[in-house]
């Protein structure tokens, strides 16, 4: 159902006041009116803005500031008439709060709020197809009703930008649902023709996405939810109203052993997100409301059904017994409690801290392109076992390196030619990832490659042994000289490559004191580049056998910088 006429202009900010502080402050408007309090900044970064001013002058009225408060609020999709039939709540708000004063208790069959022959005017609302609402607004002046304990609490009724229009991102519609559902005490889920298995999709995302800001998983983190479906055409099988609406309702949300386990975990999961869950069928309002673009929200150009029905159900939600306070963790809220709770609630979906929400199609690429990821990935590693898994010889780090290239194209090749969501530019992304992972993994396939190199592997013995023996001949040979000073000194030499050795080998053998046995590498690496390295060519055959396992490091160390520098093409 659409409605088609503008009865209110789109509220605006009347007055600006300066405060001593330089502080531009905003000012309610004279009359009561529909004012924005969150403001979606879609020109720019779609940030969220809290427009504090005018909420606490609304919030901390001293008329309401300590009373107790119950907040009705509509969500949905746009263009679904939720401004349009907030307006009748405040036509019925506004004669009651009249009514009281002269009457004092009022029936609830009293149908004189509906005034047929009056316009619709209050939220902003009118027809067509194009977006109105921006955001979320609530009446300037809450109402003052008592509930079922004569207790005088303060009413606000709030209405919300409406989901999937052609400005909004996923992560714009999520906030403003959630933040919705997370101020209110009556959140009216407003549906068009009837409950569909999407509505209840988004209704998770959304929720869930609430859940995550309210961090409460000890108890149900929202109150009263109802399901509102407009335009029901099925009254054959449920009749308008509420008994009828928990009949469709309890179909939707039954669970059953034969239903898809993802089907299940929906409906569970809605189920523990509300303490409360209602329906309501409101049939079509007539072809004048929803063809004539002069309609101007007369109820005498309205289907008497729809004004019976409007008879019913705004009534009962607003009966002294029914209605519902706005309560968190159990405690009932006054409107300056609900204040701080609303700028707590604002700075956590400005900040960082919760996930980005994706359409289905994004979240469903993404999960697809990542099993494409992991599948190359996974044809890489099968190829480079087989090369130079754990059980085969020692393999030159060149070749090694050519094994890696080939084995990567291979992985390469299979991700481009995987089916994937998205398109090429989205993919790119998980390519570069896939490229990322690659290179990861041969690195590790170089430390292993590199532990079956015998030579390397006994380097640090050898030497520390080495040292040991030339250490004992100028020992033994100053001690003949009589220079014992001079022999002293290689003996406290030998005591230490001695020690070394010793905590080297049981560093190896037992894994203990492993940034010890490291300390041992380096220090022999150090004496074997500056020391022995350098004065191969006079030792001889084992010169020969000292060049060999250089000309080895040298294959390693251009593999390295072979590494770096694909590093920097990915």
């Amino acid at each position: 159902m659409e409605v088609h006429q503008q009865s209110a202009p789109e509220p605006s900010l009347l007055d600006e006041m300066i405060n001593h502080s330089g502080h531009v402050e905003e000012l309610l408007p004279a009359e009561p009116q529909a004012v924005r309090i969150v403001e979606v900044v879609e020109e720019t970064d779609h940030s969220f803005e809290l427009k504090t001013d005018l909420l606490e002058q609304i919030l901390l009225n001293p008329k309401v500031a300590d009373k107790k408060v119950a907040v009705i609020g509509v969500a949905g999709a746009y263009r679904k008439g939720k401004s349009f039939l907030l307006n009748f709540f405040l036509r019925y708000l506004t004669w009651r709060s009249k009514a009281d004063k002269v009457m004092g208790e009022v029936e609830l069959d009293n149908n004189q709020w509906m005034s047929p022959n009056s316009p619709l005017s209050g939220f902003s609302w009118r027809g067509g197809s194009e977006r109105d609402t921006n955001g979320i607004l609530i009446w300037s002046e809450p109402f003052l009703m008592k509930d079922k304990n004569g207790e005088e609490i303060a009413v606000l009724l709030m209405d919300t930008q409406g989901a999937f229009d052609s400005q909004s991102t996923v992560k714009d519609c999520a906030t403003i649902f959630a933040l919705s559902t997370m101020i209110s005490s009556v959140q009216i889920y407003n549906l068009s023709q009837n409950i569909q298995e999407d509505d209840l999709q988004h209704l998770q995302l959304f929720t869930e996405y609430g859940r995550l800001a309210l961090e409460d998983s000890f108890s149900k983190p929202f109150q009263s939810l109802l399901f509102l479906v407009r335009d029901w055409s099925f009254p054959y099988e449920a009749e308008f109203g509420f008994q009828g609406g928990q009949r469709v309702l309890d179909r939707r949300l039954e669970v059953s052993e034969k239903q898809h386990a993802e089907l299940q975990q929906l409906r569970q999961h809605i189920r523990s997100c509300f303490e409360d869950i209602r329906c309501f069928l409101m049939p079509h309002p007539g072809l004048k409301v929803a063809t004539n673009p002069n309609f101007d929200g007369k109820l005498v150009d309205i289907e008497n059904e729809f004004q019976q029905q409007l008879g019913v159900m705004i009534p009962r939600l607003l009966d002294s017994h029914a209605l519902v306070h706005k309560e968190i963790n159990g405690q009932k809220m006054t409107c300056r409690e609900l204040l701080e709770y609303f700028k707590v609630y604002m700075r956590i979906f400005k900040g960082q801290d919760l996930p980005e929400p994706k359409s289905m199609l994004m979240a469903t690429a993404e999960a697809n392109n990542l099993a494409a990821v992991a599948s190359a990935r996974a044809a890489y590693q099968k190829e480079m076992e087989e090369v130079c898994g754990g059980d085969t010889p020692y393999m030159s780090t060149n070749e090694l390196l050519e094994q890696h290239d080939r084995c990567k194209s291979v992985a390469i090749r299979e991700f481009r030619n995987a089916r994937k969501m998205g398109g090429v530019e989205f993919s790119l992304q998980f390519l570069d990832r896939l490229e990322s992972d690659l290179q990861e993994s041969y690195e590790s396939y170089l430390k292993v490659n590199n532990g079956k190199n015998l030579f390397k592997s006994m380097r640090t013995p050898t030497v520390l042994v080495t040292l040991m023996i030339i250490d004992y001949i100028f020992q033994e040979f100053f001690q003949l000289l009589g220079l014992n000073a001079i022999a002293g000194l290689f003996s406290s030499i030998l005591c230490i490559v001695i020690g070394a050795l010793g905590v080297w080998a049981y560093s190896r053998y037992s894994g203990h004191l492993r940034e010890a046995g490291g300390y041992v590498d380096d220090a022999v690496t150090y004496v074997w580049t500056n020391f022995i390295s350098p004065n191969a060519n006079h030792l001889g055959p084992l010169g020969g056998a000292i060049q060999m396992g250089d000309a080895l490091g040298s294959g390693n160390r251009t593999t390295n910088s072979t590494n770096s520098d694909n590093k920097k093409r990915i």
